[in-house]
């Protein structure tokens, strides 16, 4: 029957058994190919060359008959010619005649033939089949060309989709083919055939693998061998196709294995043109778990050097020929160097990894320097795959060291080197190396398409490796380069520090957006693509993400100059790993993929105003900076007479100044990348409002514009002031030495920036907002052998000479003086008061300084004949008399200079000093201790550099906060940077010494912040403080300001960690805020309690520093200060919170001294004694609550509206 089918003349040349594949050799006019399948069918396809038609018939046959059917057929060979066979997987049959194409192989004109369901052997079905098959003929001589083509074209078609449904429906496994997938009407084949070899390669393999939260990676190789590739498969993504299919076998076969293993696919270090799987265990406890080792093993395919020839893979070809530009003669041919570099690095594994292997045998120290690099480059994000952040790793850190190493490198390292000097060596090396003036090659090839030209001109940074053919570091850009070498210049300082850094090198996580960058933007990656990313883009990068980011760092770069010492830019990829029974993970939608832009500012020209461009003359030139700019690009003349194209950017005061670059980079984008501002989040300002006067805050007493001068105008003041004063030392007994100043707010460290006030029109303002400041000022007056030799006279005569000044200051300027005796000092031994001054608007409180009251104090207080009680006066004047004239003298000195030396300090300190307070912390900690915060985190900004913004350098303080292990650390501030490492030590052995003193006794102080000239850090806190309760207290609100921090989107969300949690508080008194004078510095003040209807309290008088509600809380603190711990917020706050003291409030026996109203623990609500049933009447006492709220409400009668 199969006979009688078939053309009179016919001819089977070869037939193995031993595959399921016929060839066909030789000349003949017919050819019959005959297959042999898995499930013995036997299919038969014969081609009559002379008509150009073909069939197929199919059936079930045994394998004598079969063999019968091989005898009985073979006939003549003819001399004539067999057709050439046109090749699916050719690019001549679609007209691509660009490249030369090699013959294909006669043996491989058509292989594995995807096996057909098996049919019925009937006669019917025969019939049926003779009828299919005229059919078939008289297609193919009307529609196709050629009988071969039409073969090729529906057999391989539905091999190619009967291997994807197959997989999907018989063995529940998707193909992870790559973006872009394969046409439906793709023509590309595929067999499997069992790997060359397998090979273990990485880290693990050279025992540098590194220990990190997750898991560790064990890479396995596994070669696909040549036989299942063709000559040209490089191109058009076909070996990506390949290998997901080969990929997607050995997933199956795993999985039938049965063996427990939990079976994945992922992206190769977040590649998905490159998918992997992912052996995890299982978690069963059977013998195939490897649960314990803590590993996941990736199966990498892979494939010989020598598949696809080198040259047509260099950087200037291409490998990916869109459509699109087929059709259109126009088009120029665009390399694919990223393409290409990807292809030819599955051919490199093993010889790299010989290549690491022979130099950590020939250097003891190299595997140690590996592993202590990955764990630096990972602490800094520079070495995960997770989130995309530099193109960087461990691999290409190990492959510079290598260079290094090997001759004839310029930057040589030794073989004898330790670990230590290599690692040193290497990032050194790295920081300070032009990547693009000088390229790395550990090899160089003899092939035109490698020259250096050649890969400079199509990579950002170039490392080729020793084959002289692949560039390793074709996914490193330009802005990954310029991050990596910022943190290895961070790390070189940290390297020849005095003080050791080892655990900012290594130990700490520093891959924290908030804490490294100045500025940080965020948006999401459009879904419509840019018009950058045409189909030449999309051929060479087909991740979009990727192509997106490079641009974005190409254009700030260069739009942002030196406005900015590093321009990053990450992405956060989704997951990257899939289930082997779904389709593969895709990034080209980007519906969630968040882009970050990390800026790190140059402090000294960021808030530059002109951005100027090239000379009018240089019209090239013009052009291209005005099509850069587009319409911000304007041509000025400029005082030195030249006339440039430039970009201004309008803007007054310092921070407005500051955002500057957002503005920049917002335009930029929506110039170039048509993102809309509204759309970019962007983090620099958001607090600014925090530390300016709300809305609700009256213009006309406290204008806004006091932010656009800053503390320029109270500097001139003073500045102005001291020099009348220093005027009038004429008309005085002494000459005036110096007047330096004290207060917070002529350091630029004042929460709000001081404002002038009206004083002849002060009763306008209601009493809400009458608080004015008193700068305290320093006069020093020159020595003098007429001063009193006895302490107290001493002060009658300075009291005495406060009242000549103010008569002589007031008579030669008119501004008003007075002299104010300080009725809370007790101490007779300390200055009874002080003068005040108005001027300008601001009041100036003078302190004279005599170095004689000091010496009188000192010696005072040394003197054995002094009576105990007096000696303890002197004690504490002399304690005052250096707060005062030295400690806070030196401490605005300091400060003045980090003002000076850092634009973002000043900010820094008021917004940390309102977040203290908005969690009501102003009794706890001084103002100094918090500036102190400050200025560590500037002075020693490791490992991170010095904070350029003041979110930034905010953010820093809470980060110092929340990791602070203040119980066995102390925190050194070194001011003057002058502590050495043995003061350093010094400082920590008191700490030490002073904790166990305390512990022993039952007193717990912590947070010791210790300067040169403070190694007991003393000054600033009373004894005692902080507790531990406070410390945690601080802590905890600093931890939670960090996450929110982190979780923010809206500019209001930021603005919740100045709101503080009450429910912890014991009590809450609720403040009347009309008669709070500093309720107008309040965050959110009402408007209603801002406006006085009635005439102020206060009159027509000018009362400096009175602030009614910290008034109150002294007085509170003086009657129950060891009962109760107070809080409240002195900037503004109309709260006052109380915490009952644990270890106050425990009963005790009744005494006389409690100090404080008390009441029977077995008193009854009703009055009445009642112990418990059984119980004899108790002897203890406990604080009488409500009795001394009671007193505390009539304490505060006026101000406290109510108890809660």
């Amino acid at each position: 029957m199969l006979l009688g089918t078939l053309p009179r003349e016919y001819v089977i040349i070869k037939f193995s058994r031993d595959s399921n594949i016929d060839t066909v050799h030789g000349k003949c006019t017919t050819i019959l190919i005959v297959q042999y399948t898995a499930n013995r069918n036997l299919l038969v396809i014969y081609i009559d060359t002379r008509i150009f038609a073909f069939s197929t018939v199919q059936w079930t046959i045994s394998e004598t008959t079969h063999e019968s059917i091989l005898k009985a057929t073979i006939a003549k060979i003819d001399d004539s010619p067999v057709p050439k066979a046109v090749s699916a997987f050719d690019d001549e049959a679609d007209g691509d005649d660009w490249e030369s194409q090699s013959d294909e192989d006669e043996d491989t004109i058509i292989k594995n033939v995807t096996m057909r369901k098996k049919a019925e052997h009937t006669k019917d079905a025969d019939m049926e089949v003779a009828g299919g098959e005229l059919e078939g003929l008289k297609e193919t001589a009307e529609l196709y060309k050629s009988n071969i083509f039409k073969l090729e074209l529906d057999e391989l078609l539905q091999e190619l989709l009967d291997f994807e449904s197959t997989m999907a429906e018989k063995h529940k496994i998707k193909v992870p083919f790559p973006q872009p997938r394969p046409a439906s009407d793709s023509q590309y084949k595929f067999k499997f055939v069992k790997p060359s070899s397998i090979n273990v390669i990485g880290s693990y393999a050279l025992k540098t693998v590194t220990k990190t939260k997750g898991h560790f990676n064990v890479d396995v190789t596994v070669e696909m061998p040549s036989s299942i590739f063709q000559e040209k498969d490089h191109m058009n993504n076909r070996y990506y196709y390949k290998r997901a299919c080969y990929l997607a076998v050995l997933a199956n076969a795993l999985k039938s294995s049965k063996k427990g293993f939990k079976i994945e696919f992922g992206s190769f270090d977040g590649d998905l043109q490159k998918p992997i799987l992912l052996v995890k265990p299982s978690g069963d406890k059977s013998d195939t778990d490897f649960t314990k080792s803590k590993c996941i093993i990736r199966v990498i395919p892979s494939i010989a050097s020598d598949i696809f020839s080198p040259q047509r893979l260099g950087p200037g070809r291409n490998c990916v020929r869109p459509k699109d530009e087929l059709s259109s003669a126009d088009n120029a041919i665009v390399p694919t160097p990223h393409y290409n570099a990807s292809v030819l690095c599955d051919t490199s594994y093993t010889t790299n990894l010989a290549y690491l292997y022979q130099h950590s045998k020939n250097c003891p120290g190299f595997k140690d320097a590996v592993v202590l690099g990955k764990t630096w480059l990972y602490q800094r994000g520079l070495a995960t795959s997770n989130q995309v952040q530099s193109g960087w790793n461990g691999f290409l850190f190990a492959m510079v060291m290598g260079y290094l190493l090997q001759n004839g490198s310029s930057k040589k390292l030794s073989n004898g080197h330790s670990s230590y000097q290599l690692l040193r060596g290497t990032v050194d090396f790295l920081a300070n190396h032009d990547f693009q003036a000088e390229p790395l090659f550990l090899g160089k090839s003899t092939h035109s398409e490698f020259t250096e030209e050649e890969f400079k001109s199509n990579y950002d940074v170039v490392i080729v490796d020793p084959s002289g053919t692949i560039n390793l570091a074709s996914k490193v850009t330009t802005s990954g380069l310029a991050q990596l070498q910022h943190e290895a210049k961070i790390a070189m300082n940290s390297f020849d520090d005095s003080v050791d850094r080892f655990d900012t090198l290594f130990l700490k996580n520093v891959n924290d957006n908030k804490f490294r960058f100045d500025n940080v933007a965020k948006l999401q990656i459009p879904e419509t693509h840019i018009a950058q990313y045409g189909t030449s883009a999309q051929a060479d990068e087909p991740c979009y993400p990727q192509f997106f980011a490079r641009q974005i760092g190409s254009i700030l770069t260069k739009g942002l100059g030196n406005r900015a010492h590093l321009v990053s830019v990450q992405y956060d990829l989704p997951s990257a790993t899939w289930s082997i029974d779904t389709a593969p993970t895709t990034y080209n939608s980007a519906n969630d993929i968040t882009l970050s832009i990390g800026l790190i500012l140059n402090p000294e020209t960021s808030s530059r105003l002109v951005d100027q461009g090239p000379d009018a003359q240089d019209k090239a030139a013009c052009k291209e900076f005005s099509d850069f700019w587009g319409q911000k690009s304007e041509l000025r003349r400029f005082k030195d007479g030249s006339i440039v194209e430039c970009v201004v950017w309008e803007t007054q005061g310092y921070e407005n100044k500051s955002l500057i670059v957002e503005k920049i980079v917002c335009y930029l984008l929506g110039h170039h990348l048509k993102i809309k501002t509204n759309s970019i989040r962007y983090w620099a300002g958001q607090l600014y409002p925090m530390i300016n006067y709300a809305k609700a805050v009256p213009g006309n007493l406290f204008s806004s514009k006091v932010s656009i001068a800053g503390f320029q105008p109270v500097n001139a003041a003073f500045t102005q002031f001291a020099k009348q004063l220093r005027a009038v030392d004429d008309d005085l007994p002494l000459l005036i030495n110096n007047i330096y100043p004290l207060s917070s707010g002529l350091r630029q460290a004042s929460v709000l920036i001081p404002h002038p006030v009206d004083f002849g029109n002060i009763d306008s303002y209601p009493t809400s907002a009458r608080f004015v400041q008193a700068m305290d000022v320093s006069v020093q007056l020159e020595r003098s052998g007429k001063w009193p030799d006895e302490i107290l006279a001493m002060q009658k005569v300075k009291h005495a000479f406060h009242l000549k000044m103010a008569e002589v200051f007031k008579a030669k300027y008119g501004s008003q003086c007075i002299v104010v005796n300080n009725v809370e000092q007790t101490n007779p031994l300390c200055a009874p008061g002080y003068l005040d001054i108005f001027y300008h608007g601001f009041v100036f409180r003078c302190h004279l300084h005599l170095e004689q009251e000091g010496e009188l104090l000192k010696a005072m207080a040394a003197n054995k004949t002094t009576s105990t009680p007096q000696r303890v006066l002197a004690e504490k004047a002399l304690e005052s008399y250096q707060q005062l004239f030295q400690h806070r003298r030196e401490h605005t000195f300091h400060i003045q200079a980090l003002c000076a030396r850092f634009p973002a300090f000043p900010t820094t300190m008021r917004l940390v000093k309102r977040w203290f307070g908005a969690h009501l912390l102003s009794a706890q900690v001084p103002e100094e201790i918090i500036e102190l915060l400050c200025a560590h985190t500037f002075l020693e900004p490791q490992p991170w550099t010095v904070p350029n913004s003041g979110l930034t350098g905010f953010s820093r303080v809470l980060g110092l906060l929340s990791d602070w292990d203040w119980e066995s650390t102390p925190l050194i501030v070194d001011m003057d940077e002058s502590m050495t490492p043995k003061l350093r030590d010094t400082v920590t052995e008191k700490f030490i010494s002073h904790r166990d003193q305390q512990h022993a006794a039952g007193k717990y102080r912590a947070m010791m912040i210790a300067t040169s000239n403070d190694i007991e850090g003393k000054r600033w806190w009373k004894s005692g403080q902080p507790s531990r309760a406070i410390a945690a207290r601080i802590q905890g609100l600093a931890r939670a300001a960090c996450t929110v921090l982190d979780e923010s989107v809206h500019d209001k969300d930021i603005r919740r960690i100045f709101i503080t949690p009450m429910e912890d508080y014991s009590k809450v008194l609720h403040l009347d805020p009309k008669v709070c004078t500093r309720y107008y510095q309040n965050l959110h003040p009402q408007r209603k309690f801002l406006f006085e209807l009635e005439l102020s309290e206060l009159g027509q008088n000018v009362f400096a520093q009175f602030d009614s509600v910290t008034e109150l809380v002294q007085e509170i603190e003086k009657a129950y200060g060891d009962l109760v711990m107070v809080f409240y917020d002195k900037y503004g706050g109309d709260k006052i919170a109380l915490v009952w003291n644990p270890l106050e409030s425990t009963p005790r026996p009744w005494k006389v001294s409690a100090g404080y109203n008390t009441l029977p623990v077995d008193m009854s609500k009703s009055g009445y004694l009642k112990p418990a049933k059984g119980e004899p009447l108790s002897k203890l006492a406990g604080p009488n609550v409500n009795a001394i709220l009671a007193e505390i409400e009539r304490l505060g009668q006026g101000y406290i509206s109510h108890i809660v």
